[in-house]
């Protein structure tokens, strides 16, 4: 994949349907007076870096179009805003301080919402959240969690997996592995009967391997990942936040997921995040 980091690609929001992939286009979209309240560096323009090699979540086709789960999600939200948006593709190391110091207004490519990052930027309500999946040989009896009741389940030493794995696959014998690598190695040498992976990990080896996933869990310990806004963008986080309770609630954001995040289950994905928000019914969030 090509990594465009001097490109910049205008997205016409108004004409992008959801099952289709993100194109390049001028917009005609000039804002009204309640987009003028948003805190964005141009008026009426939302402007988003992302990293363009962050499939499924953004990047760069061959027809040099921005594609993806965020790419959609983000046209939705500034289509219903009357925003414009423009994209623009930078080094994932370099999305947070431009969006921090005012270079753009948002960042998105499944970004983790954590408490370091927080120190310098602002983020939306959760868009997102890795997926843990129990994964086993293509045979096997395991379909849920009471069946690793007596099983070895083999995780990834001092990961999120391993933590949820001790809390609450208290039944199972839990084996540490220092990587993945070896972790897989031990699932299809027989030696556990389940393995605790990532979502997309659990995916890669599926399409390589006989082996399948019996089942996937969320953590709801950790906030997920959403858009990165500005710290002083308050106006702009509460429509934003507006905006994907509508979208959730209204069935967009399970068009949209379903139609990139193909690998994984949107149930999940629904629980936690409608959990979530109504943990959190402020709007103002992180600043409720």
């Amino acid at each position: 994949m090509r990594n465009r980091t001097t490109s910049t690609i205008v997205l016409a929001v108004a004409a992008l349907a959801l099952a289709g992939c993100a194109g390049t286009s001028a917009s005609t979209s000039t804002g009204s007076e309640e987009t003028a309240d948003f805190e964005t560096v141009t008026p009426g323009t939302l402007q988003l870096l992302v990293n363009s090699d962050a499939a499924p979540f953004a990047s760069v086709n061959d027809d040099d179009e921005f594609e993806g789960f965020d790419v959609q999600m983000l046209t939705e939200v500034t289509d219903r805003l009357g925003l414009t948006l423009e994209i623009k593709t930078q080094e994932f190391d370099t999305i947070l301080p431009s969006v921090a110091v005012g270079q753009a207004d948002a960042a998105a490519s499944s970004i983790a919402d954590t408490d370091e990052r927080r120190e310098t930027v602002s983020f939306s309500l959760p868009t997102y959240t890795g997926v843990m999946s129990i994964t086993v040989p293509t045979e096997s009896a395991i379909e849920e969690a009471d069946d690793l009741a007596g099983k070895r389940v083999g995780v990834k030493s001092a990961s999120r997996n391993a933590e949820y794995a001790e809390q609450y696959f208290t039944d199972s014998e839990i084996v540490y592995f220092p990587a993945e690598a070896p972790l897989f190695n031990a699932l299809e040498g027989g030696t556990i009967d389940a393995a605790f992976f990532d979502g997309q990990a659990a995916d890669k080896y599926v399409q390589q391997y006989d082996v399948r996933v019996a089942f996937s869990a969320v953590n709801d310990d950790n906030r997920g990942a959403a858009i990165v806004l500005r710290q002083d963008a308050d106006n702009l986080r509460e429509a934003i936040n507006q905006t994907l309770r509508e979208m959730l609630e209204d069935g967009t954001y399970e068009e949209i997921f379903t139609t990139w995040v193909t690998t994984e289950d949107v149930q999940p994905q629904l629980d936690f995040l409608s959990g979530y928000y109504a943990e959190h019914p402020d709007n103002s969030y992180p600043n409720e």
